[in-house]
């Protein structure tokens, strides 16, 4: 089988059921937030969307998990694109507070996520699960299947164009995922994701934007319990 074609199953193995499927989801909100739906249903799709990936780059693309780690980077380097990241994250949002938000009214029932972040937050073994395995695992989950996505795409073309086209299509493709907290929302995650899907595309290093998201959901469940609750 021609590397190419490998490429493009690849490619499809993960946008379909794992992107396409959350879109389709999130659009006609048949997402479960209960307790058992978040720690349970969702860490089970994370848990098997990080098989897939696995799998299909190792025995498919015959790749190793190297492919997602240049050997150029360093933890200083890591480090400082971690934070230069979080630093945008904030600004895109305050940007989208300051600017866009006003322009999209959104109106958005946020009571059952509510209440079930206001259990999890009364129970400290909720709260331990919560902000390590679960945000660690679905932030590993996410990165990896945007670079996975981003690495077969690299390899149909090497072209800048194509490196651009590429990185606006996987951002959009991220964004919409965020479908169900409204237009803001999707603008704002389009701007972030195109911001780490070009330091991946300079870096090659999955490090620094794992740890920049993981980051980023930790200060914004630990400000929710802090100041909301």
């Amino acid at each position: 089988m021609k590397r190419s074609t490998r490429n493009i199953i690849a490619i499809l193995i993960v946008v379909f059921p794992i992107y396409l499927v959350a879109i389709i989801e999130k659009i006609m909100v048949k997402t479960d937030l209960s307790i058992d739906g978040i720690f349970g249903g969702s860490m089970l799709y994370t848990f098997l969307g990080l098989l897939v990936i696995y799998f299909t780059n190792k025995y498919l693309l015959k790749n190793s998990l190297k492919v997602f780690i240049s050997q150029k980077g360093s933890l200083l380097l890591d480090i400082s694109i971690s934070f230069s990241l979080l630093i945008v994250m904030f600004f895109v949002f305050k940007l989208g507070e300051a600017t866009y938000n006003h322009w999209f009214i959104v109106d958005i029932d946020k009571t059952k996520i509510s209440n079930t972040l206001n259990e999890i937050f009364s129970n400290n073994e909720y709260i331990i699960f919560l902000l390590i395995p679960f945000v660690w695992l679905t932030e590993i989950f996410i990165v990896l299947s945007q670079a996975f996505i981003l690495n077969n795409l690299w390899e149909l073309k090497s072209n800048k164009l194509w490196s651009w086209v590429s990185i606006i299509g996987m951002a959009l493709l991220g964004a919409f995922v965020h479908i169900d907290i409204g237009t803001p929302g999707v603008i704002s995650w389009f701007l972030i994701l195109t911001a780490s899907s070009f330091i991946y595309f300079k870096y090659r290093r999955v490090y620094p934007i794992i740890f920049a998201s993981i980051l980023y959901q930790t200060i914004d469940l630990i400000s929710y319990w802090v100041y909301v609750l």
